[in-house]
């Protein structure tokens, strides 16, 4: 396997180290690709309100999910709904 995104660097890297790696460029470009789709509201398009609902709806959801996600992580580690430390 080659390495990539996901195997390169040092292998000495820290887990913080590695999780702002490999976040900082995906979350960079999710926002980009997101203008992109954006870009579909300007004038040269046609579309109507349940496109747009469907589009929106689906991104809302895609980031829904990433919230649970990193909430649960950090109940894992200790933390709870307010990100407050718990026994």
């Amino acid at each position: 396997m080659a390495p990539n995104e996901e195997t390169a660097g040092n292998p000495e890297e820290s887990k913080a180290d590695r999780f702002k790696r490999l976040a900082e460029p995906r979350v960079e470009s999710t926002i980009k690709k997101i203008k992109i789709i954006g870009n579909l509201a300007a004038s040269n398009y046609e579309f109507n309100a349940d496109q747009v609902q469907k589009i929106l709806t689906t991104l809302r959801s895609a980031v829904d999910e990433i919230e649970k996600k990193f909430q649960k992580g950090l109940n894992r580690k200790g933390f709870n709904d307010e990100g407050k430390f718990h026994l």
